[in-house]
């Protein structure tokens, strides 16, 4: 029988194969402790559907299961209408006492008080948040996202029916990474009247909808000096053109990652007004979604070359756009493709 140092060198090192980790807990008793850890706590689990939950639910309440301090990851997709499906299953996930990562995707889920009470105090540990569903009130959600103290990325794509949320909760500190889509304008509101903003690096603002973008500056404003990488997408062509009507100026002196989908293939003119607002120094990578229509906006598209090409030390341009677009779009960034900063992402098939 091996030492036991030289069986945790063994098992490390396979660490990434499951197969492996898989054979390894049958070999001994010392080998299947260490075996197990990695096999629970490296590799992500992913529930989809209710076949899938129940059974590892199951597992989790078995007297034999022994599994679950070591979970550190788990994604959980619901595709269950059953609006009070999830409740039944978050009363067996909060003994996941050593959770980093947890992602809740259910469209139709109605979260109970018990539920978000429970959720709100487990998983001390945790520092990354998905959750797509459906609160009573925005202040319930808020409530849950600032109730995890090392809480480093927060991906939060909820909807909830009223409105109202606390002021006197803050984001932790300690998160560097917001992803929001659903009802921005609640959501920002009362990010607005937080006492304090943690210094985010990586900021997400999906589905701009018309008359969102007076509060999206404003938001934008507070946390700009930290940003490293912004992405921005908007509900519609109605909301592009809302777009266009503000002339606020955002300095955002760290931003080295920018990306904008739009809704229509004339977006070129909405990229021109946006690069002609942000006062973006270090930029090394910027994504355009839905570029095309060259011919009928060359000046915009003579801008755009020009802004581009302003920026000291951008590397990467990346534009999404249809087959019959390519040649003209090589054409009017002419500079930026016989440089090789130019990316174009074609549809497949």
């Amino acid at each position: 029988m091996f030492p036991a140092e030289v069986v945790e060198q063994i098992i490390d090192h396979v660490a990434e194969n499951r197969a492996t980790l898989t054979s390894s807990t049958l070999v001994s008793r010392a080998w299947h402790t260490r075996a197990k850890f990695w096999l629970f706590s490296s590799t992500p689990i992913r529930l989809v559907g209710v076949p899938d939950i129940d059974a590892f639910i199951a597992t989790l309440e078995s007297p034999l299961c022994t599994v679950h301090s070591h979970i550190r990851s788990l994604s959980l997709r619901q595709t269950s209408s059953n609006p009070s499906q999830l409740n039944h299953v978050i009363p067996v996930l909060v003994r996941l006492c050593n959770l980093t990562s947890l992602e809740i995707v259910a469209e139709s889920a109605l979260l109970s008080d018990e539920a978000r009470q429970l959720l709100e105090t487990s998983f001390p540990s945790l520092r990354h948040l998905l959750l797509h569903i459906t609160f009573s009130t925005c202040a319930e959600a808020v409530r849950l996202v600032c109730s995890f103290p090392q809480l480093e990325s927060l991906r939060l794509h909820a909807r909830w029916i009223g409105s109202w949320a606390p002021h006197d909760l803050n984001l932790p500190r300690s998160l560097r990474t917001l992803d929001l889509d659903g009802y921005l304008g609640d959501a920002l509101s009362w990010l607005l009247l937080c006492s304090s903003s943690p210094p985010l690096t990586c900021l997400q603002l999906r589905e701009v909808a018309t008359g969102e973008f007076g509060i999206v500056f404003a938001y934008l404003k507070t946390v700009a000096a930290s940003l490293q990488s912004f992405k921005l997408s908007f509900l519609g062509v109605n909301a592009e053109n809302e777009f266009l009507t503000f002339d606020d100026n955002i300095q955002c002196p760290e931003l080295r990652a920018l990306e904008i989908t739009g809704r229509d293939f004339k977006d070129v003119v909405l990229m021109v007004h946006l690069l002609s607002r942000l006062d973006a120094p270090l930029l090394e990578e910027i994504t355009f979604t839905n570029l095309g229509a060259v011919s009928s906006l060359q000046a915009a598209w003579t801008q755009l070359q020009n802004r581009l090409l302003a920026y000291p030390h951008l590397r990467k341009v990346t534009i999404t756009t249809l087959p019959h677009f390519e040649v003209g779009i090589k054409l009017q960034l002419r500079h930026l493709y016989e440089r090789g900063m130019l990316k174009l992402v074609l549809p497949e098939g």
